[in-house]
């Protein structure tokens, strides 16, 4: 099969509800990845991998700190993306003044898209939450069917539209 087609089927298992843990998921579902699914997933592992250690770097001081060195008044990882993707991965004292400002802008399109999906969150608990005031037992699902069926929803003041 291909990687896509096991990877939906997985995430389809997650839709009708089921939970699911992704490693093992892989794991059971590897065999049935056709050779060249299996190199993209290993490739897409290793960098995975990459991102992972490269953010969990922390930027150091060129020698190691002595007593009378104080700390660096500020903590920057030790790699950073050039792009939103974060496919390009630049060490942070390599930086030029252009590519430390891109690397803030990228940062803040990051923390932008974060608050926007906060935002939808957010929004999306208060349109449930009219429902799970009198059904608490519901799933959000429940909740979902019955926005849609009410064909209402909660502004951010509050209150209740119809």
């Amino acid at each position: 099969m291909r990687l896509n087609d096991v990877v939906a089927e997985i995430v389809g298992a997650v839709i009708a509800g089921r939970a699911i843990n992704k490693r093992q998921a892989a794991v059971n579902r590897w065999d049935d990845i056709d050779a060249d699914g299996q190199y993209l997933a290993g490739i897409d592992g290793v960098v995975a991998r990459i991102d992972q250690r490269a953010r969990s770097l922390r930027l150091k001081a060129e020698r190691a700190p002595t007593p009378e060195q104080p700390p660096l008044p500020f903590q920057l990882p030790a790699a950073v993306a050039m792009d939103l993707e974060g496919t390009t991965l630049v060490s942070t004292r390599q930086l030029s003044r252009a590519e430390f400002e891109r690397a803030i802008e990228i940062r803040r399109l990051q923390i932008a898209n974060d608050q926007h999906a906060l935002r939808e969150w957010r929004n999306a608990l208060r349109q449930a939450d009219q429902f799970w005031a009198t059904h608490p037992d519901w799933s959000f699902g429940d909740c979902l069917d019955a926005i849609l069926a009410k064909g209402s929803c909660v502004p951010v003041s509050g209150e209740v539209l119809e």
